[in-house]
């Protein structure tokens, strides 16, 4: 039977109202301390008595009391007015929110929110469980125990088997998502001891000070590699890890990384490392990188960014297998630092490039010190249908192997379109091109250059809606784009301009060029009755056809650019010469090019796109890339690559699959067609569970003629925090 407060209240009046005067005056205070007791506590329980000469209130039987945001479980419980503690126990549990605390018994404050548990068991956010022969709560984010233990298991594996992984201590103060201190510290392992320290402090927040887990790994060129990271939380906007590496090849190596955030819209990220090489090949021992980001919205229309990189040499990064795949392939390092303006009418850009090659011993550097950009966006002229645009741009060159150069450059446009029936669009097109140079290719001090360029196009767009097509879509779109454009840009000679990027170098058009685009658009409704509407499959077919074609002098970084899959331009029989030029005959078709993408489910994509030559009926590249995602389990990539001219035929691919709920599965491969060679192949390896994860990493590449093979295998191995669960 419960009994509620109110009843118990009633039955203590209707005693003292036949007491003496004094115990009418003891009533009174009595009355004062229930009333606080009952604004304090809300108590349920099968038995409630009130022990007056004591000035408790006794509760037994499936006691349950509500102490504001905690509710206290027990068998019996006792709760002394005058000092307002609650002493619990049998299976004593106190839970707030995801927090719970259970043991034998319970001394607590429930005003000061404190007490000592006696053999006690807990579990605090963000999923650490502890115990202790004596657990004290100590504040609203702190505990101590003395003689127990502490992980991060419990949250998901039960307390009858031993967990996974735990630490033991003789004792230990836990600060809530903040870390654990403890002394006399073993860590164990499925129940067997595998570490001991004198003293430990374990980071349990997202963002705590304290050392990371280390790794280990083992390299043919490196030897044994360990990293110990250690985390440093500076403050709420700013944090640093510093990481200690030592490789039995190689020598010790400082790796740094400091992250900070200046505002909602602002933040950034210092990164760098220094070596001492013990083996550094033909590169200088004292080897390092650095670098700079930065991200800043400065108002509506103002942005500032900032991707600023040194190298101490060319192969910093190729030279050692524990780097990414993107950074040990980089052909440049490019830093960029720019500030930029964006309205409706125009954008305006502030730009300090510094552009290294890496693929040479010798580093060849461009810098652009610095580079302004004004781009007047296209908009009608005067109120008429005339729109017009420009482009224009000044900067100053540095390069290794050339004279420092200013460049002026501007492109003005106007373009007219005329509907000449609904479903044709005509586009007439003038534009004229100013090029200033400080300094000449050949002597005799500055250049210039002057272009006209002319275009007229017809364009025309058909779509047809089919709705419930079927196939599980709501709607389906095809849509037909079809073009024919001319263009013309007279032929200058521009040897006496000095190379630097593609703006030098503008190749003369006398040309016709058509494109067919082909798309079919699909609309589904989701389960949660949203509409998503995708590009179901896309098919392109474009060429174009050189009115006179002839023999000239083309710029090399041109002729780099000039892909087989580009229309704008196609040459052949070249043949070197001494200045940066290549002498090369236009040749009057250029590669018909095919583009294809197919979509028939959002998460299975295939595209590719075909050049071909049709003069000599042979195919000039092929690119395609196949991505397949079922849900978190499967994610398959892959591309390939081929260029005829250019001995290019490779294959990149990669598969991160999870295999069963604790195993998961990387595959990453890098594979040359041409020469049969397996550049790069790793093969990842994970074991998780709610609160472990270990891993083997093993990359085994090719490094080039004359050198050997590389093999580098990695242990990965982390402690996590699972969150608990609320209790009901």
């Amino acid at each position: 039977m419960r009994i509620a407060p109110a009843v118990v209240i009633a039955v203590i009046l209707g005693l003292c109202m036949v007491s003496t005067c004094e115990a009418a005056a003891d009533l009174s205070r009595d009355m004062e301390r229930l009333g606080r007791l009952r604004e304090a506590i809300d108590v349920q329980a099968d038995r409630i008595d009130y022990a007056e000469g004591e000035r408790k209130v006794v509760a037994s039987g499936a006691v349950r009391i509500a102490l504001g945001p905690r509710t206290l479980f027990a068998d019996e419980v006792s709760v002394d007015l005058d000092d307002e503690i609650v002493i619990a126990s049998g299976q004593v549990l106190l839970v707030e929110g995801t927090n719970l605390l259970e043991g034998d018994r319970i001394e607590y404050n429930y005003r000061t929110n404190t007490g000592v548990i006696t053999n006690g068991r807990a579990t605090v956010a963000p999923g650490v469980s502890f115990s202790g022969v004596e657990i004290r709560r100590e504040g609203e984010r702190q505990y101590s125990f003395r003689e127990g233990t502490f992980t991060a298991c419990r949250a998901c594996q039960p307390a009858s088997s031993a967990p996974d992984w735990e630490f033991r201590a003789s004792e230990g103060t836990i600060y809530q998502d903040e870390w654990i201190s403890s002394r006399d510290t073993s860590f164990w392992i499925k129940g067997f001891p595998a570490l001991y320290s004198p003293a430990l402090v374990w980071p349990i927040g997202p963002r705590r000070t304290g050392f990371l887990i280390p790794r280990f790994g083992y390299g043919s060129s490196d030897g044994f590699t360990i990293r110990q990271p250690f985390f440093w939380a500076i403050s709420r906007s700013q944090d640093a890890t510093l990481t200690t590496i030592f490789r039995t090849k190689r020598g010790f190596e400082l790796d740094g990384q400091y992250r900070y955030v200046l505002g909602e819209r602002s933040r950034g990220e210092l990164s760098g490392r220094y070596l001492y090489d013990w083996e550094p090949g033909d590169q200088p021992p004292n080897r390092g990188e650095a670098r700079w980001l930065h991200d800043q919205v400065i108002s509506p229309t103002w942005i500032f960014k900032a991707d600023a990189r040194f190298q101490s040499d060319t192969s910093v990064n190729r030279d050692f297998i524990d780097n990414s795949v993107a950074e040990r392939t980089q052909p440049t390092l490019q830093s960029n630092i720019f500030i930029a303006q964006t309205t409706r009418q125009y954008m305006l850009q502030g730009l300090v490039a510094v552009t290294e090659d890496l693929t040479d011993v010798g580093l060849k550097r461009l810098s652009r010190l610095p580079e302004v950009q004004f781009q007047w966006l296209p908009n009608l002229l005067f109120n008429t249908p005339v729109i017009a645009e420009a482009n224009t741009s000044a900067v100053y060159f540095e390069r290794s192997e050339a004279a420092e150069t200013g460049r002026l450059d501007l492109y003005p446009a106007l373009h007219l379109p005329v509907p000449l029936f609904p479903w044709l669009m005509s586009t007439t097109s003038v534009g004229m091109r100013e090029t200033a140079y400080t300094e000449s290719a050949q002597p005799g001090g500055s250049a210039n250059r002057f272009l006209v360029d002319l275009g007229q196009r017809f364009g025309s767009t058909f779509l047809r809606r089919f709705d419930a097509p079927a196939f599980g879509f709501s709607r389906l779109t095809h849509v037909v784009d079809a073009s024919v454009q001319y263009q013309y840009v007279p032929w200058v000679d521009q040897q006496s301009l000095i190379q630097f990027d593609s703006v030098d170098f503008v190749s003369p058009q006398n040309r016709l060029t058509y494109r067919l685009t082909n798309r079919l658009m699909g609309r589904t409704a989701e389960a949660d009755g949203v509409a998503r509407t995708y590009e179901v499959a896309s098919l392109s077919v474009s060429q174009s056809a050189n009115l006179q074609p002839k023999t000239r002098e083309f710029a090399n970084i041109y002729l780099e650019a000039l892909t087989p899959e580009r229309v704008d331009q196609a040459v052949k029989d070249l043949r070197p010469l001494t200045n940066g030029f290549t002498r090369a005959t236009e040749r009057r078709l250029s590669d018909l090019v095919f583009q294809a993408a197919i979509r028939p489910l959002p998460a299975v994509g295939v595209n590719g796109t075909v050049a071909v030559n049709v003069e000599q009926l042979d195919v000039d590249a092929v690119n395609s890339g196949v991505d397949v995602r079922l849900r978190d389990d499967l994610t398959v990539e892959a591309g390939q690559s081929y260029v005829r001219n250019r001995q290019v035929d490779g294959i990149v691919g990669k598969i991160l699959w999870k295999a069963t709920q604790n195993i998961s599965l990387d595959l990453l491969t890098r594979y040359d067609i041409r020469t049969s060679t397996l550049l790069e192949n790793t093969a990842i390896v994970r074991f998780s569970t709610c609160c472990w994860e270990l891993g083997l990493k093993y990359t085994h590449r090719t490094r080039g003629s004359g050198e050997s093979d590389e093999n580098s295998v990695q242990v990965l191995y982390d402690l996590k925090v699972s969150p608990p669960a609320a209790v009901r």
